[in-house]
């Protein structure tokens, strides 16, 4: 049986920029909702009748993709911390 090493399947990327970037825009999504989320309170305040039903319903899909962004966010975030560690650095960025 022949074992091959993996080879990493994104040009012009490696594991670790990739699990970094994921990181970074899981953060900024996260991020995102929330602004939208206060936006969306603060409209509240003074929104009654037909509007109030719709702005609660938008209410709850932000705070839904909050909760998942925030728990995606968290696993990129140990991914990116083990990725930088000295021996996976050393494995997907050998010295010459």
């Amino acid at each position: 049986m022949d074992n091959k090493k993996p080879v990493f399947g994104i040009q012009g990327y490696t594991p670790i920029s990739t699990v970094t970037e994921l990181h970074s825009f899981c953060r900024d999504m996260m991020s995102y909702y929330q602004v939208s989320r206060g936006d969306l309170l603060c409209q509240l305040e003074t929104a009654d009748g037909d509007d109030e039903i719709r702005l609660h319903k938008e209410l709850q899909e932000v705070t839904r993709k909050v909760e998942f962004y925030h728990v995606i966010n968290n696993a990129a975030s140990i991914a990116d911390t083990m990725f930088h560690t000295p021996e996976m650095i050393a494995e997907f960025c050998p010295h010459p």
